[in-house]
């Protein structure tokens, strides 16, 4: 099985939410300044990069995202894409041959700027009639090549994160993926998110396998 890795690579030109922390990274010990060994001190917010978003998120006693079950991070996932410039409507979900798959990920014009350094608030997101169809069909973990699954508008963002996340306590998002090489099809998909007890987020490492 050959893997791809849809992950970005964390660095200080990593593209960040507007207001949330930067990305930094500070030597507490260096071998070029004479000590024994090197260690860094990270720094940066729970959403940063690629990153799962767990129901905790938007639900005050939600599952956080060290008790997502591993079933549900792992397996088979369908990759669709959507080449409109213009929100994901809820007939286009409707419309997907998801085969009875769980776990989904779109991929839009997003993934030709994820790499960027530079915000974009015009990136492609649902709109929330297609959140409420995605619930309606049993999708439990989806994946997007934008910064969030709602658009920037705050009042529809916040709407599509509650409509989703809210709708059981294995709801999964998975933000900021890097999907620019990757096919629409069938892999199997190993998202796992740093082990942050109690957080309704986390930096993840997401791999799709393909035979």
């Amino acid at each position: 099985m050959k893997w791809i890795d849809v992950s970005l690579p964390m660095t200080a030109q990593t593209v960040h939410w507007p207001g949330h922390p930067r990305y930094t990274v500070t030597d507490m010990m260096s071998i070029a300044g004479g000590d024994a060994m090197n260690v860094t001190s990270v720094a940066m917010c729970s959403h940063f990069g690629t990153h799962m978003d767990a129901p905790r998120h938007y639900v005050a006693s939600g599952t956080a995202v060290d008790e997502i079950p591993l079933e549900v991070l792992i397996g088979p996932c369908r990759v669709v894409d959507w080449p409109e410039r213009e929100p994901i409507p809820a007939d286009f979900v409707a419309g997907l041959d998801l085969g009875g798959l769980t776990r989904l990920l779109i991929r839009t014009v997003n993934s030709r700027v994820i790499r960027q350094s530079e915000f974009h608030e015009d990136y492609i997101a649902l709109t929330p009639d297609a959140a409420r169809a995605l619930v309606a069909r049993n999708v439990r973990l989806l994946g997007v090549d934008g910064y969030s699954i709602g658009p920037f508008e705050p009042t529809s963002g916040m709407e599509v994160h509650r409509i989703f996340l809210g709708a059981g306590p294995e709801q999964v998002a998975l933000e900021e993926l890097d999907l620019s090489t990757v096919a629409p099809g069938d892999y199997q998909l190993v998202a796992l998110p740093i082990r942050l007890t109690g957080l309704e987020g986390a930096p993840a490492r997401v791999l799709l396998g393909v035979a």
